[in-house]
């Protein structure tokens, strides 16, 4: 309902952008040339993925046995609004080693939101797992990276992980490397002769994780400029290149002298370069040195796909050229660059309006709590401008000790840089952090660095990926109705199809049948299922031989595909130091006991997981079993000599009865005419054992996984009386609520208790708001021990 109440209030815009430029550059209007530049990127971008997905989960580490509770935000790839497309999120837990699924289920998602919980089941190994979400428009049969995932660490005991995680973690010291990768990146991508150019470079280790190096430029054998990493293996350097001399790279860290040398030296040619990046806009210097005469240019500015500016300057040898950045979305901006004949000449990434999300403030009306206390927590959502947002958020409070320090990605990361760049980035949180106040050098780095090649809505990768990819999920599943009965076939759309669940209050649903026999169960029908939703064929005419099958091949699609993908996650930073030295694990109070395991034995019996599954065995037993008791011999079971009567007993399961064989061991049965020798055994009765598969075909049923039923979060509120009963309460989540919606004043007021654990908790709050504009925040609190 709340989800309901959310997308109402949004507005899908789009938007297309005129740029307004200093004179003497030219101001487009809507002229063919603007209009071409800008219909060209349509084009290829409009069948490019159209939702992306990002799950945020209760916390970073689990024990066996406890809930993992996660939400689901279902945006529009373009714009980052709220999606209504898809119906369906597709989630599994994977041991991140051998991508086996331990957990897969249906989620159903309302108005690009879903949330839902994973029971961590007490057999999982301790290990790192993966929670992977797909939907049918983000899901692809291709060899694109999976980036709608989350690491998780699963534990048996958070103390025993803390202290052997220490253990080995050991302090390193930077050691000369010889397998260094060191790569340069021209500005605009490649050095002209004659023009200043700005230079970035990376510098990785052997294992991805960026290197600090210092190096030197040398032209002619003769140093010119030295350089060094200004952040994460990352730097830049100026310099004019002369297409005549020679140049090389040799670094200060490496045990061996190796020469790198730079790219190609155009001999003519265009350069593009950043000369400022504020919020009001982007200054460019676009420079050439081919002849002298005047040339028109065209500066095309698109974010995800959606072209936002297009500026036309006539140029002679260089020119600047200001983008007014009002209206333009935050995120990755692909400037470039395109002659007079419409070519790409020069392109460069840009991120702009980081200011531009959701301002989010946590206010706790204590800076410190007591065991089972209870918190008040005020949120305040406002933009850039501090105007109040209506937004959707997702709130957990949850123990520090159960924090990940080795995930580092969050809902701003995840949209604003994973989803868009191609390639492994590392720590990419960094750049959205305030308190990191060279963030914004950082990140410029960083898209000089990756390059727009590695921009997934780069004109040229999405020509690239139309050509090899389609869907192959689906939010319906399909079914057929089948017979090799050619009189049948012409009765096909007469027959009915009811869908049902196991649950009696739910209403039953009728699904139409076309003439070939096909018929589609929407989701519709799937929101009344809380397990299974069962599919029965009504037959007109009972004799007719009709069956009934589902295609449902969504988890054996995913599983074979995704064997053949790789899972794009950020790398996080090299823990150096012991983890979490300021905290100590909580332990149980003395004179409680914590049991290990209870094993509890006991007969066998056959136990369906689906009660309906259990109806329908019953009503087979008594629908297949003729066998019946002698009423003059109560032991004999189908006695030959004395024929059933209409109120003849039927056996009783587990009961021993005198069976009777021939004396080829054929068991004798009540239609037997006494020929000769025969023998009796004493056994045990047994009804016919039929699988679930056989109960579904017997009756003419088929079935399919509904959505995954919602569990309430368990958050209790103590009283006076609560205290002194002083039931023991050992949550480590203390609060997890997946769908708070601010008022028009943009707040919402959280209360919840406190348990008997005391520590330090951290709470995380991510969310949307309906203009796609992202936002997060993190508190901490301390709860000592109630004396």
């Amino acid at each position: 309902m709340h989800n309901t109440l959310f997308i109402n209030l949004l507005q899908h815009k789009y938007y297309l952008y005129l740029v307004f430029l200093f004179l003497p550059i030219t101001l487009l209007h809507a002229q063919n040339t603007s209009d071409q530049l800008a219909n060209q990127l349509h084009e290829v971008s409009k069948n490019h993925v159209s939702e992306s997905v990002y799950v945020q989960t209760s916390k970073g580490i689990y024990e066996t046995g406890e809930d993992l509770w996660f939400k689901g935000y279902v945006l529009n790839s373009q714009y980052l609004t709220p999606s209504i497309q898809s119906k369906t999120l597709y989630v599994q837990l994977l041991d991140s080693q051998t991508k086996k699924a331990v957990w897969e289920e249906k989620y159903e998602i309302t108005n690009g939101f879903v949330d839902g919980h994973i029971y961590v089941q007490d057999t999982l190994q301790e290990d790192r797992y993966t929670l992977a979400a797909y939907i049918r428009y983000s899901f692809y049969n291709d060899k694109q990276p999976i980036t709608s995932i989350r690491e998780l660490q699963i534990v048996k005991n958070i103390t025993d992980y803390h202290q052997s995680k220490n253990k080995d973690t050991l302090v390193k010291t930077e050691t000369k490397e010889t397998t260094i990768d060191f790569q340069v990146f021209p500005e605009s991508g490649h050095l002209v002769s004659g023009i200043t150019s700005s230079v970035a470079f990376k510098a990785v280790d052997s294992h991805g994780y960026p290197k600090t190096v210092s190096g030197t430029l040398y032209e002619n054998n003769t140093p010119k400029i030295t350089f060094k990493t200004a952040h994460a293996g990352m730097g830049r350097f100026n310099f004019t290149p002369d297409n005549t001399k020679r140049y090389h790279i040799i670094l200060d860290s490496l045990a061996t002298e190796k020469q790198y040398t730079l790219p190609v030296i155009k001999a003519k040619g265009y350069v593009l370069q950043l000369v400022d990046n504020t919020k009001e806009g982007l200054t460019f210097k676009v420079s050439k040195n081919t002849d002298l005469n005047k040339e028109t240019l065209y500066l095309r500015v698109q974010v995800r796909g959606v072209v936002y500016s297009v500026a036309k300057a006539v140029i002679t040898k260089e020119r600047l050229i200001k983008i007014p950045l009002k209206g333009i979305p935050q995120g990755i901006a692909e400037v470039t660059l395109f002659d007079q004949e419409l070519e790409p000449v020069a392109e460069r990434l840009v991120y702009v309006n980081q200011d531009q999300k959701l301002n989010i403030k946590a206010v706790l009306d204590k800076g410190e709590y007591l065991t089972k206390d209870q918190v008040k927590l005020k949120l305040k959502v406002t933009d850039q401008n501090n105007n109040p947002i209506i937004a959707h958020l997702g709130l957990s409070v949850y123990d520090a000790f159960y924090n990940n320090p080795e995930d580092s990605k969050t809902i701003e990361s995840h949209y604003h840089l994973s989803a868009q760049l191609k390639g492994r980035l590392y720590n990419p949180s960094y750049y959205f952090n305030p308190e990191n106040t060279n963030r914004y050098q950082a990140l410029d780095l960083l898209l000089l660095t990756q390059g727009w090649r590695a921009y997934q809505w780069a004109e040229a990768n999405l020509k690239q990926e139309s050509l090899k990819k389609y869907p192959v999920l689906n939010d319906t599943v399909t079914g057929k109705l089948n017979t090799k009965n050619k009189k049948d076939q012409a009765l096909l759309s007469q027959q009915h199809v009811m869908a049902f669940t196991a649950d009696k209050k739910n209403p039953e649903a009728f699904i139409e049948v076309d003439s070939l026999g096909n018929f589609t169960v929407y989701p519709k029908d799937m929101q009344q299922a809380k397990g299974h939703l069962y599919l029965k064929l009504l037959l007109n005419n009972p004799k007719n031989k009709i069956s009934i099958a589902i295609n449902d091949p969504s988890f054996v699609t995913i599983n074979r595909l995704q064997q053949q993908k790789a899972f794009n996650y950020p790398k996080a930073p090299k823990m150096e130091s012991k983890t979490n030295i300021d905290l100590k694990p909580f332990t149980l109070a003395n004179g409680v006991n914590k049991l290990d395991e209870i094993i509890v034995t006991g007969k066998k019996k056959r136990v369906f997981r689906d009660k309906y599954m259990g109806r329908l065995d019953s009503i087979a037993k008594l629908d297949m079993n003729n066998d019946f008791i002698c009423h003059h011999d109560h032991q004999a079971l189908n006695c030959w000599q004395h024929q059933r009567e209409p109120n003849s007993a039927r056996p009783v399961e587990g009961k021993k009865y005198n069976v009777f064989f021939d004396k080829y061991g054929n068991q004798l049965g009540q239609d037997w005419i006494n020929t000769g020798a025969y023998e009796f055994k004493v056994l045990e009765y047994r009804y016919p054992v039929l699988t679930e598969a056989d109960l579904l075909k017997k009756f003419k049923i088929a079935r399919i996984k509904g959505y995954y039923g919602k569990k309430e979060f368990y958050s209790p509120v103590y009283d006076t009386q609560d205290l002194i009963d002083d039931f023991p309460d050992y949550r480590n989540t203390l609060f997890w609520q997946p769908d708070i919606i601010t008022n028009e004043s943009g707040e919402a007021t959280i209360e919840f208790s406190t348990s008997d654990i005391n520590s330090k908790f951290i709470g995380v709050i991510e969310g949307v708001n309906g203009n796609g504009e992202l936002g997060r925040q993190t508190f901490e609190f301390y709860v000592r021990k109630r004396e």
